[in-house]
């Protein structure tokens, strides 16, 4: 079997692909073949030489400098604009000159991070993804296609993302970035004989959604937005490699999660109290269709407490499992009690954190807006909860409420309507506690 690995193209995103390769390093997951566009054929060059030591290197020390002659680092914010308002001259004068940023630093800083006879040697194939501007052409060409001596021309004319980036001149011809054909290559790596292939994308809406549920392709995303193509933020290529590590993992099975992080081997020893959340869900969605919902709702229509939970479920192919909605909930908590979700939980650890923040019976006395007249009234007291206090608070209100039994179908009927999170977040704690 041939294992490929397809590269997405996406400037500094790129750094997420960094921790997806550590992932891989870790699972001790092997491959035969590496594609990739733009900065995506710039890391499977690297892939190819096993030089994982040199791509850390890269997105360790990578800077603006390194990229562009007086560029500016593309933010998301109005603030980050404003505040390099000094340089956006200079990089115009530039930009206009050379029909693109002035990538020469660019240029030397590949030169020295690729060994073209290394990549041709080494016995993992490599292929990559650029457009011929003369007949707009698209190439996808492996090592073996490429003249000698060109590899790192072509490197660079794969990742020339005009108009922010001049195109690249190789022998007369002019070139553009593949991602004008193809971003991120999975259907070059099966021309170039893979069996499987594990598709890393820079994209929380997947670039190739034919391929998402293919039994050949592990598709890996990000969870979450990675920014802009030119940020240089310390900060945020970091947390995008870590964010890579944690979406590998999880794509492989050994976490769980998808905003949080948690230990899969740590769901082993839960499964009673897995059961005893799942059944508490059920049974409150079925009331659903009691009293006077029943005119609006017929059994088996979409609740609203599922729905709420599989927002925070990581989606997968297959059918949620009792440990998805679990894991859901737990984000629910996570993030109503504030819990930090750049780390990878034990269950144990995070149901304490959780619990920590959970104050006494005595400090939530808007419990006793489950006692009185049922009917409308109930669901106006909780209407009007809902506007004047915070999540954490609502949710303590209804776990104790839960506790003391003050809680019916005619309470239940009313959280599900106005409370459905805050509610999914009580049962929960109902579960662990």
């Amino acid at each position: 079997m041939r294992r490929a690995i397809a590269l997405c193209g996406g400037g500094t995103k790129g750094a997420y692909e960094l921790g997806v390769w550590q992932a891989l390093k870790e699972l001790d997951i092997d491959y035969q073949i590496v594609t990739g566009t733009s900065i995506g054929s710039i890391i499977g060059a690297l892939m190819t030489t096993r030089d994982y030591e040199k791509a850390c290197e890269l997105w360790g020390n990578i800077r603006m400098e390194d990229v562009m002659k007086d560029g500016v680092n593309l933010t998301t914010t109005i603030e980050g604009m404003y505040n390099q308002r000094e340089q956006i001259r200079p990089f115009l004068k530039k930009y206009v000159k050379n029909k693109g940023a002035d990538i020469s630093p660019f240029i030397e800083f590949i030169d020295g991070m690729i060994d073209e006879e290394k990549v041709r040697q080494s016995d993992i194939d490599f292929g990559l993804v650029t457009v011929q501007v003369s007949n707009l052409r698209s190439l996808e060409l492996t090592k073996e296609e490429i003249p000698q001596g060109k590899l790192k021309d072509f490197i660079m004319a794969s990742a020339s993302i005009f108009p922010v980036f001049p195109m690249h001149k190789i022998d007369g011809e002019t070139y553009l970035d593949g991602c004008y054909y193809d971003n991120l290559p999975i259907d070059l790596a099966l021309k170039m004989g893979a069996d499987e292939v594990i598709a890393i994308d820079l994209h929380t809406n997947p670039s190739h959604p034919n391929y998402v549920n293919k039994p050949y392709v592990t598709y890996i995303k990000p969870s979450r937005s990675l920014g802009t193509m030119l940020n240089f933020e310390r900060q945020i290529i970091d947390d995008n490699i870590q964010l890579g590590y944690y979406d590998a993992m999880k794509e492989f099975g050994c976490m769980m999660g998808k905003q949080y992080q948690f230990y899969g081997e740590d769901y082993t020893e839960y499964q009673e109290i897995i059961q005893n959340f799942v059944g508490r869900v059920a049974r409150t969605e079925s009331y659903l269709t009691e009293g006077t919902f029943s005119r609006f709702v017929k059994p088996g229509d979409s609740k609203k407490l599922c729905g709420n939970i599989e927002d925070h479920i990581r989606k997968t192919e297959n059918a949620y499992t009792r440990e998805d909605y679990f894991t859901g909930a737990a984000e629910i908590c996570g993030e109503i009690f504030n819990i930090q979700q750049n780390k990878v939980w034990h269950l144990k650890e995070f149901i304490g954190e959780v619990l920590e923040k959970l104050e006494e019976k005595e400090a939530y006395p808007d419990i006793d807006v489950f006692d009185g007249r049922p009917g409308m009234e109930i669901t106006s007291r909780l209407a009007e909860l809902k506007i004047r206090e915070n999540s954490d608070y609502i949710t303590g209100c209804i776990y104790y409420g839960y506790k003391a039994g003050k809680i019916d179908l005619t309470e239940q009927l009313g959280l599900l309507t106005f409370l459905p999170y805050e509610l999914a977040a009580a049962l929960f704690l109902l579960a662990v506690d």
